[in-house]
């Protein structure tokens, strides 16, 4: 249930944002060069996890939105203090992750209540609870800004579709 309203909260507010009208211009570009560098932040911090070096759970700490929507692949979600503790603990060991074509899409004039959302691919070799994988997602960042600082407050990891699964959508894409 709980997984339930989340998924609610984040399409309504997304909804919300589909109707939003996208910012163009010299503004939008200052602030997606901010997102860039923040996501740039992000990838080194958690590239981190497996070092002896580790400032992810710093990062997440600094970052984060105390009330962040945070999806994993599997459908499962995190809370900050979760997340945090995990980092903390070694039970999330990102053995690599590479970062594929970005997009940032920003909604305001750059200043408070500005909303950036960021969409990328991913190919990642990460191990949780001492399970590792290799994986390939399409993720989901959205950061607003308040009081001066931008928030990271909602993170969405999405598996790669079939073959057979963009097969059908291509098929229907013609239909329409």
């Amino acid at each position: 249930m709980k997984r339930f309203l989340l998924l609610f909260a984040l399409g309504l507010g997304f909804s919300a944002l589909a109707h939003a009208q996208e910012t163009t211009g010299p503004k939008a570009e200052a602030v997606k060069k901010e997102i860039q560098k923040l996501e740039e932040e992000k990838l080194k911090a958690f590239q981190s996890t497996g070092t002896d070096k580790n400032i992810c759970a710093d990062w997440v700490k600094a970052n984060d939105s105390e009330t962040i929507v945070h999806i994993n692949a599997d459908g499962t979600d995190d809370t900050k203090a979760g997340l945090v503790k995990d980092l903390e603990k070694r039970n999330r060991i990102l053995h690599s992750l590479h970062y594929g074509p970005q997009n940032i899409r920003v909604y305001g004039d750059g200043g408070n209540g500005t909303t950036a959302v960021t969409t990328y691919s991913t190919f990642d070799d990460i191990e949780v609870y001492g399970h590792r994988t290799n994986s390939e997602h399409h993720s989901l960042d959205v950061w607003v800004k308040r009081d001066g600082k931008w928030w990271f407050v909602a993170h969405s990891v999405h598996e790669l579709p079939s073959p057979e699964a963009l097969k059908r959508q291509a098929e229907k894409t013609k239909e329409n």
